[in-house]
C-alpha cells in the first residue's frame, strides 16, 4: 500500500534472499502513514539462505547453534533492533532498548519476529502432491537441508583446509609456551555507506611449547583508519610484552614497503622485535603448514568471543580473493615466524675484570717412552 507521497503501509517481499539489506532498510524510512489506528508492516517471506543478510537477522537468537534449524518455541517470539549506521543491534525487550535509545516515535526502535515454516505446515500441499516430500529428500544434500528442513546453516562443505574439529579447545594461554608471535593483517578502512562490509585489520597471537604444540591466544580485530590502527598496534604490544615477536606485513607495492619498515623501525625504538613478512607464495600454500599443523592436532584455541568469527573464516578459505582471509594471513605468517626464529640458550658470561689465577697441582710426570734403534 503506497499513497501519493510515497509513503508505504505495507510492504510485503517474496524470495527476500534475492534483495540486499540496503534495500530493505530503505524501504523501512519509506514506512509511514497518517492512520494513527495503522501501524505500517513488512513481511519478508523465503527460504533459508546461508549467504543472505537474513541469516545474521535470526541466527543469534531464533536458530539452533548447531544445525540452523528454528527453534519451534521461538517461533514469533518479538524482538526489537536498532540500526546505528551499519550495525543493527538487537534486544530482547522494548525496556530494554529503550533504556538505551529512549522513548517515543523518535527512538528509532522497530520490532522483528521471525515464524519459521516447512511444507509440513501446509497441510493443502501436502494433500495436493503427497509425494513432494519425498521430491524434496532426493534433492542435493545443501538444497535437501535448506527446502525440507529449513536449515539456514545448509551450504556446499567448505575446502577441508581447516575444520574446527581438529582444534583442542582450552581455557587459558599454554603457559609452558617458549615462543609467541603476533602476526598482523592490515586494512585501513572503515565501514562506510558505499563499502558497507571492508576488509578488517586482525592481529592473532599464536604460542609454541617444547612439544611443538601451537596455540591461538588472542584475536584482535579492528575496521578504521591508519590512525586508529596503529593505536591498537602499539596498544596491544605493550599488552602483549616485549618477548612477543611482532609480524608485520610488507606488500611488494613501495609505498606499502616503505610503511612497512617505518612501522618496524618505530616498534623496535620501542624495545620491540619485529619481523617483515614478504608474501612470495599463494595464500593456500602459505596456510598449508598451519592446516597439516592443526590437522595432526597440535594445535589448541583460547575459548573466548572471537571464537565464532575466527572458526568460521578459517573453515571458509579455499584462496578466493572474493572472501575473508585476513585470519588466515595471520596464522600463516605466526607459524612461519615461529619455525624461523631461533631460540639462543641462556648463559653467563665470566667476570673478565679479574685477573685469573692458575693452580698446578703436584703431578708425577711419566718417563719418556724408550726409543728402539735399528741399525
Amino acid at each position: 500500500m503506497v499513497n501519493e507521497t510515497g509513503q508505504y503501509s505495507l510492504v510485503i517481499f517474496d524470495e527476500a534472499t534475492d534483495f540486499t539489506e540496503d534495500m530493505i532498510v530503505y524501504l523501512l524510512s519509506r514506512m509511514r502513514n497518517a492512520y494513527v489506528n495503522y501501524k505500517p508492516q513488512m513481511f519478508l517471506m523465503t527460504n533459508p539462505d546461508y549467504n543472505s543478510f537474513l541469516r545474521l537477522w535470526i541466527q543469534d537468537f531464533y536458530l539452533d547453534t548447531t544445525t540452523g534449524i528454528p527453534k519451534e518455541e521461538l517461533a514469533g517470539v518479538k524482538r526489537y533492533f536498532f540500526r546505528q549506521g551499519n550495525t543493527m543491534l538487537w534486544y530482547n525487550s522494548l525496556e530494554e532498548a529503550e533504556a538505551v535509545h529512549g522513548t517515543g516515535h523518535e527512538s528509532g526502535i522497530s520490532s522483528f519476529a521471525f515464524v519459521p515454516a516447512t511444507c509440513r505446515d501446509n497441510p493443502p500441499l501436502l494433500k495436493a502432491q503427497p509425494d513432494y516430500i519425498s521430491r524434496l529428500m532426493s534433492l542435493p544434500r545443501v538444497e535437501m537441508e535448506r527446502l525440507l528442513l529449513g536449515s539456514w546453516f545448509a551450504r556446499p562443505e567448505a575446502s577441508g583446509l581447516f575444520k574446527r574439529e581438529w582444534c583442542q579447545m582450552v581455557d587459558r594461554p599454554n603457559p609452558r609456551a617458549k615462543q609467541r608471535v603476533r602476526a598482523w593483517d592490515f586494512a585501513f578502512s572503515k565501514p562506510s555507506e558505499q563499502y558497507p562490509n571492508p576488509d578488517w585489520t586482525r592481529g592473532i597471537l599464536i604460542s609454541k611449547d617444547k612439544s611443538k604444540v601451537y596455540t591461538v591466544e588472542d584475536v584482535v580485530s579492528m575496521r578504521d583508519r591508519v590512525h586508529e590502527v596503529e593505536r591498537l598496534i602499539f596498544q596491544t604490544a605493550i599488552n602483549d610484552g616485549q618477548d612477543v615477536v611482532i609480524s608485520i606485513p610488507q606488500d611488494p607495492a613501495a609505498a606499502a614497503g616503505a610503511y612497512a619498515k617505518d612501522l618496524q623501525r618505530r616498534l623496535a625504538e620501542m624495545g620491540f622485535t619485529c619481523r617483515l613478512s614478504k608474501p612470495v607464495k599463494s595464500k593456500v600454500t602459505r596456510f598449508a603448514p598451519f592446516s597439516s599443523i592443526a590437522q595432526a592436532g597440535f594445535v589448541q584455541v583460547v575459548v573466548a568471543d572471537w571464537n565464532k568469527d575466527f572458526f568460521e573464516e578459517l573453515e571458509n578459505f579455499d584462496g578466493d580473493p572474493k572472501k575473508k582471509d585476513d585470519q588466515c594471513d595471520c596464522c600463516s605468517d605466526c607459524i612461519l615466524i615461529l619455525n624461523r626464529e631461533m631460540q639462543l640458550p641462556s648463559f653467563e658470561l665470566a667476570d673478565l675484570t679479574q685477573t685469573p689465577t692458575f693452580t698446578v697441582p703436584n703431578m708425577v710426570l711419566p718417563e719418556p717412552p724408550k726409543v728402539l734403534s735399528i741399525f
